[in-house]
């Protein structure tokens, strides 16, 4: 028992997370890693649940206009980090595609506007 108490507690790691997270941006992201530094600025872990934040800057550019940070959302499964969930920032779920691409960093790939369709005020509202 003490062995797998000990194998457990080696995933609680930063190093274990942002291994996850790179595993993922290099099989569905599309991004060119190769031109980007990505960096695990934050981690914290609550049961079988690590929160990340990650930056993501230009090769040798740390200006903060010119790069984004995301927030991850990994589950443990089996011994491995899994991300479950990818958010901006602001913790909003990007999953699919997204609007305000603009911030992308150089090499994403263009992403469809899926802004909600907008929904009228009380006052344009017709009575019934």
């Amino acid at each position: 028992m003490i062995v797998v108490a000990q194998c457990g507690s080696n995933i609680r790691s930063k190093e274990k997370v942002q291994e996850a997270i790179l595993k993922r941006l290099e099989t569905r992201s599309g991004l060119d890693l190769k031109s980007l530094d990505v960096a695990t600025t934050s981690v914290s872990f609550d049961k079988n649940v690590a929160y990340a934040t990650v930056a993501f800057h230009p090769k040798g550019d740390s200006n903060l206009k010119s790069g984004m940070v995301m927030t991850y959302t990994l589950e443990d499964r089996g011994g491995k980090w899994v991300v479950v969930r990818v958010g901006g920032s602001h913790g909003r779920n990007v999953e699919g595609p997204v609007s305000g691409a603009s911030n992308l960093p150089p090499g994403h790939p263009p992403v469809e506007d899926m802004s909600p369709p907008s929904v009228p005020r009380e006052s344009e509202t017709v009575a019934r």
